[in-house]
């Protein structure tokens, strides 16, 4: 029990700075632009371990409140008033804290739905533009941004093939978490190779109208790409899957 007992202690710990930075931001000490104290002050402000500190700040990253730029410190990305005037983003920061794998599990089983849909649904059109975005993510994947924006619009091209207006509606509606998603993970990791070949497995799927292919290739990218966020973020190892190799870094 001692172990499940520290598990617990350091995620109220995380949570703590969580609610501490995210007050500071709504009631206006922190305005968007602005950047946070240094690490030492924060830590001892909050009497917690970098650890703890590191955490929370990179939960705040991947719904878009903060922004880490390695060199130059981490900087307030938005007014209180934009961040509360978000419904949606702010259930998902509530959500975010404690639910982590379940967000992940959504999004997998979401994006699965869609991708069967464009298996079966796609037109010509549908596949040239999924095909533009994975060329353009091949080409541009030394590149940072570039390569986050060509992902993102991957994801959302398959998405469009589905031809389910309220499924398009639902994915634009996770575009900006998404995005940090990526950013965080680009930040932290790194790197492209593995998943340039796992788009490719869904793209040939799609291609030969193969709805159950597509889905479980979706499936095995995502939850690849789920295992090693989590690990990162929530500092735990990723679940060993027989056979296979560590899970890559992006989505």
């Amino acid at each position: 029990m001692k172990e499940v007992s520290t598990q617990i202690e350091k995620r109220r710990l995380t949570d703590l700075v969580i609610d501490q930075l995210v007050s500071m931001i709504t009631k206006g000490r922190l305005k968007a632009g602005d950047k946070l104290p240094p690490e030492p002050e924060l830590m001892k402000r909050f009497g917690v371990g970098r650890g703890s500190l590191r955490e929370a700040v990179g939960a705040l990253s991947l719904i878009g409140l903060l922004t880490v730029r390695p060199g130059s410190g981490t900087q307030v990305s938005m007014s209180s008033s934009e961040f509360l005037a978000k419904p949606f983003r702010l259930g998902l920061f509530m959500f975010w804290q404690d639910k982590l794998h379940e967000f992940i599990e959504a999004r997998i089983a979401f994006e699965q739905i869609t991708v069967g849909m464009a298996a079966e649904r796609r037109t010509e059109e549908d596949l040239a533009e999924i095909r533009r975005h994975q060329a353009t993510l091949k080409a541009a994947k030394r590149s940072g941004k570039k390569s986050i924006q060509a992902d993102l619009q991957f994801h959302i091209a398959l998405a469009k093939a589905s031809h389910n207006s309220v499924m398009i509606r639902f994915l634009e509606e996770l575009r900006q978490p998404m995005r940090k998603w990526m950013e965080q993970k680009a930040s932290l990791v790194g790197g492209y190779e593995s998943v340039l070949e796992q788009h490719d497995a869904i793209v040939r799927a799609i291609e030969d109208a193969d709805a159950e292919r597509a889905r479980t290739a979706l499936k095995e990218h995502l939850e690849s790409v789920g295992e090693r966020l989590t690990a990162i973020l929530l500092k735990r190892q990723p679940r060993k899957t027989k056979g296979k190799q560590a899970a890559p870094p992006l989505s």
